[in-house]
């Protein structure tokens, strides 16, 4: 039996010419997410600003990182000099609070900031063997974080001239003393004072009040 020729009607013409333009676009879609996805990692590796990455802070286009700069090759075999310690001048210690007012239900973060005031990187010592949080009220101790410091350790860190560094300690208005010992007296509201010791470092007392 002989086989029927079957034709192509005109509607199935059009199906496959609407299925080529639909893998056309595609293609072309395609191509263009490859182009962007080109050009983003070409903003990505090329720096923003070309004279910025010579001072270590130029930022890269399309990160959070920043560029820094290359040692030179006659510089690459040379040792990195160890950091001295600090000396007597070279750090300043400042004391303060989060806020100068604290309501009932607030208890105040006292902030310990340590400064490098020389010329030079430096080491300091800034373990909880070395530092020290005291509130007084006038000529009344009310509280140290020395009195119950277990274990104390040794913390070397290395601070850059002009840099600080802080340490926070949130005080949740109780009273201490040596060999923390318990004391059930509550600080009354009214004012108070920090001081932060670090070493044979103290710095100025920062008021703050308690509601």
């Amino acid at each position: 039996m002989a086989q029927k020729q079957v034709r192509s009607t005109p509607s199935s013409a059009r199906v496959y010419r609407r299925r080529r333009l639909a893998v056309l676009i595609a293609l072309l879609v395609a191509i263009g997410l490859l182009v962007w996805a080109g050009f983003g990692i070409a903003s990505v590796l090329r720096p923003a600003d070309p004279g910025a990455t010579e001072q270590g802070t130029g930022a890269v286009a399309g990160g959070t990182g920043s560029a820094s700069p290359q040692p030179s090759q006659e510089n690459t075999n040379e040792p990195t000099p160890e950091p001295t310690s600090c000396l007597d001048g070279d750090v300043s210690l400042r004391a303060s609070t989060a806020q100068g007012t604290h309501g009932p239900a607030e208890n105040p973060v006292l902030v310990m900031t340590i400064t490098n005031e020389g010329k030079f990187d430096c080491s300091v010592n800034v373990g909880t063997s070395q530092q020290d949080f005291s509130v007084t009220s006038g000529s009344d101790r009310i509280f140290s974080t020395s009195d119950c410091v277990q274990d104390p350790t040794d913390t070397e860190i290395t601070i850059k001239p002009g840099a600080s560094e802080t340490a926070r300690f949130t005080w949740t208005r109780v009273r201490s003393a040596p060999g923390c010992k318990v004391i059930n007296a509550k600080p009354r509201p009214g004012w108070y004072g920090f001081t932060a010791k670090l070493g044979d470092l103290t710095s100025e007392n920062a008021k703050f009040e308690l509601k």
